[in-house]
């Protein structure tokens, strides 16, 4: 029962409760997108809730546990493989284990993201999604070994309401490439694993409580204390991840909006709205498993205190939401007709082969800008300091302020800023932003 809804039904497909085990929720919830993988078939598994209620522990098991739906999924594909290879498959499992912070994207496993900050916050997850931050898994103990090492580098702090809180979004990617022993050609199929991170209230998990501001505190002449601007940001770390895990978390529920909101447009024959995949990081690495031929569950973890009764209505909302949203075989690029996709593959190529040249060329360089700011000086009246007038505290030179007489007075000044910027792809970068906008109009996403 939840202030000002009061009791209400939710349709779900399954519901677990504190009794459940974690089998029975891969047997219902993980189960199935394991043989879609192993079949082909791209998906996710997002786990989604308020901070403490239990996400991290459903995707990953106690510490130092295997027994967590993405272990267990993995696991069951490994065997899959093995049987497929006995029978002259040709196959490869990759995994991938990726940090989401705002615009910052973390391989987990230590690798690097492009050469530099700028080009990870800006094609990080392009090149995630093509692999490039994948190693290979051959068997479950490497697999284990892996999540060991991702777990070790994960963003984790104490809350008040979760004593090893994630801070960031993660996602473990398997990608699967397999042939038949009579093709030609590879099927790759995608399933990303998504633990996000926890949704909150600062009022409860107290991020926000040691903040304070830079600066000093005079009394009299004497400096009694004083916060440096080091530990200024040092004290607002968990406001900050509290800020970027909520602009993901937003960010991810317009998108589901907007894709329920495509699906009434296309039965009333109006034009379908935008999807902002493009507006986090976090959406940009779903857009894959959200959009398509994908197949996707959604679990929900809810706490079951009424102190978190508002919080867990608002997850079981979203866990609604999702499931009104469903996609019809064959996307907008697959029914598109044989010119469209061939003009989609020439131009996937070649934004391909430019993002290679900017990797190359772009490099970071110091430049100075001339900045010219407009000041409306309204203050002319000013202040006049009485020499021989008494203060009310003791002695002379009593301070008056004078009315203003409302004459705006505008100054124009310039200041020379000096700052970073990349540079020397700027033709290339330009050329890609072009080729991107070409490809959202051909598959009508604009």
């Amino acid at each position: 029962v939840s202030p000002g809804i009061g009791i209400r039904s939710w349709a779900f497909a399954n519901v677990f409760d504190q009794g459940s085990s974690q089998r029975e929720l891969y047997e219902r919830c993980g189960l199935r997108l394991a043989v879609g993988l192993a079949n082909g078939q791209s998906g996710a598994l997002i786990v989604y809730g308020q901070t403490g209620s239990g996400k991290t522990h459903t995707m990953f098991g106690p510490p130092r546990s295997s027994d967590g739906l993405v272990t267990r999924i993995a696991g069951d594909v490994l065997l899959a493989l093995e049987a497929r290879r006995a029978a002259g498959f040709e196959v490869a499992l990759g995994a991938s284990y990726i940090e989401v912070f705002g615009n910052d994207i973390t391989n987990l496993l230590g690798g690097a993201i492009g050469v530099n900050r700028g080009q990870s916050q800006r094609m990080g997850h392009k090149y995630v999604l093509d692999g490039q931050c994948e190693e290979p898994v051959p068997d479950q103990a490497s697999f284990a070994s892996l999540l060991e090492r991702g777990e070790e580098r994960k963003r984790k702090a104490s809350t008040e309401m979760n004593e090893r809180s994630t801070r960031a979004h993660t996602l473990v990617i398997l990608r699967l490439r397999q042939r038949a022993p009579s093709s030609d050609t590879f099927v790759e199929s995608l399933l990303s694993l998504v633990d996000l991170g926890g949704s909150e209230k600062v009022s409860k998990s107290k991020a926000n409580e040691n903040v304070c501001a830079p600066g000093g505190v005079n009394v009299g002449d004497d400096e009694v204390s004083r916060v440096s601007w080091q530990e200024y940001y040092k004290c607002r770390e968990r406001i900050t991840e509290t800020n970027h895990i909520n602009k993901g978390l937003l960010t991810l529920k317009r998108c589901v909006q907007a894709l329920n909101e495509r699906q009434r447009c296309a039965r009333e024959g109006r034009p379908l709205p935008r999807v902002p995949f493009s507006d986090s990081k976090l959406t940009m690495l779903l857009q894959p498993t959200l959009m398509g031929e994908s197949s996707t569950s959604v679990v929900v973890c809810a706490a079951p205190e009424d102190q978190h009764a508002e919080e867990t209505v608002q997850s079981l909302r979203f866990g609604e939401m999702c499931g009104s949203v469903e996609q019809e075989r064959g996307g907008a690029a697959q029914d598109a007709n044989a010119a469209v996709k061939e003009a989609l593959q020439k131009i996937d190529a070649e934004i391909k082969e430019l993002e290679s040249v900017i990797l190359k060329k772009e490099r970071w360089e110091w430049r100075q800008t001339t900045r010219t700011d407009v000041v409306d000086e309204l203050d002319t009246g000013g202040v006049v300091c009485n020499t021989d007038e008494a203060m009310e505290l003791g002695g002379q030179g009593a301070v008056e302020f004078k009315a203003d007489d409302g004459t705006s007075r505008k100054l124009t000044t310039e200041h020379k800023v000096w700052g970073q910027v990349l540079v020397g792809a700027e033709a290339e970068n330009a050329r890609r932003e072009e080729l991107i906008k070409m490809r959202l109009k051909l598959l009508g996403q604009d």
